[in-house]
């Protein structure tokens, strides 16, 4: 991964940080039903993480600014290159969570049920990684700062992981 373009990088965590500010959001904070130990230690990792997100955006800007047009370009390239390193990480995931439900329960697929839940899983964890930080709105204005025509490609691309 670090043999990106630093910008291609910063852009992956970025979107990584965006996408746990929005799990504790959307999965955490107004769940009344978690423990509130959990509850609370979920909330300050959440607040840590803020810090995170906006120093990342700060590294983001500033790799932006001091880059041409075409370093940009090159950037956004590299960074869909690394969703795809992700993506296809996140499918072997799948197929190793499909082993592990086979091994705890016993059982076995039969016809299109192994590829049905992988495919399905696959889904469910590019939504969580990819979907989500992509379709965050601090990233999408990051990405319409540094390109209008990377802001349109991105939202495209995160159709095929929502």
């Amino acid at each position: 991964m670090l043999a990106h373009h630093p910008l291609a990088v910063a852009l992956t965590i970025l979107h990584i940080e965006w996408l746990s500010q929005a799990y504790y959001v959307d999965s955490v904070k107004y769940d009344g039903t978690l423990d509130p130990q959990f509850k609370s230690l979920l909330k300050h990792h959440w607040m840590v993480e803020a810090q995170h997100a906006k120093l990342d955006l700060l590294m983001v800007d500033v790799l932006a600014d001091s880059s041409t047009p075409e370093e940009i370009e090159m950037a956004i390239n590299e960074y869909f290159e690394i969703v795809d390193m992700i993506d296809q990480g996140l499918h072997q995931q799948a197929e190793f969570d499909a082993d592990a439900f086979l091994a705890a329960t016993g059982r076995s697929f039969y016809g299109d049920e192994r590829s049905l839940y992988v495919n399905t899983q696959h889904q469910a964890m590019r939504y969580t990684f990819i979907g989500s930080g992509m379709n965050h709105p601090q990233f999408m204005d990051s990405m319409k700062r540094i390109s209008p025509n990377a802001c349109a490609q991105v939202r495209s691309a995160a159709q095929v992981y929502s």
